[in-house]
């Protein structure tokens, strides 16, 4: 496993570990913070951490969660979402639509009105923002061209990582997430104007 400023790259079988990419036959690229920040040991130790939690995601068991969204301490939007790495499957559902990915149809958006929206194949790669904390490494926060925040400190407590990131633009704005080590997905990412948590987290096989 490489860091130290470089790149890791994995193949296509793996790439459903990571994100919801939809792989093509090229290597994908995960995303690694190890910039001057991370040649910190206990930072080094706390992000191997994460990685091993989200690949051993993949042979864990469907997930169900409530997605609490609040703004400024406001509630903002609650929504059941599920997951299920394993079959590539996921859904997010609240009380203005419900959107659902299955992997031989694609993407589809049901709205509270009756509309229902199909997303182009080439839009396998899209998530609502909400779903990405079931794919940490989706959030944008490693540092990458499209992200918005670079993580400038890490550390395990317990059973979880806490990451730290800076606004690449806006140095003045901090955020933080936590991974679950035992799940393999973040269960807080809070930027300073918004804060999104997965509360009641279990397995339907329970």
């Amino acid at each position: 496993m490489i860091f130290a400023g470089s790149t890791l790259s994995v193949k296509s079988s793996q790439c459903v570990v990571l994100s919801p990419l939809v792989c093509s036959g090229e290597h994908k690229r995960v995303p690694t913070v190890i910039e001057d920040a991370m040649n910190d040991q206990n930072s080094f130790g706390a992000m191997l951490a994460i990685i091993s939690a989200v690949r051993d995601a993949r042979i864990g068991p469907a997930l169900m969660a409530t997605v609490v969204t609040t703004r400024s301490g406001v509630l903002r939007s609650v929504a059941t979402a599920r997951v299920s790495l394993g079959d590539r499957l996921w859904s997010l559902t609240d009380e203005h639509s419900a959107s659902a990915f299955h992997p031989e149809s694609g993407w589809t958006i049901s709205h509270s009105d009756g509309v229902v929206e199909t997303l182009p194949r080439e839009r396998d790669d899209w998530i609502p923002p909400r779903l990405r904390l079931f794919f940490p490494l989706s959030l944008p926060i490693w540092g990458e061209q499209m992200d918005s925040w670079r993580v400038i400190d890490a550390e395990v407590s317990g059973g979880d990582a806490h990451l730290r990131f800076q606004h690449k633009e806006n140095a003045e704005f901090f955020g933080q997430a936590t991974i679950d080590l035992e799940w393999g997905i973040a269960t807080e990412f809070t930027e300073p104007w918004e804060r999104t948590t997965l509360q009641d987290i279990k397995s339907p096989w329970q």
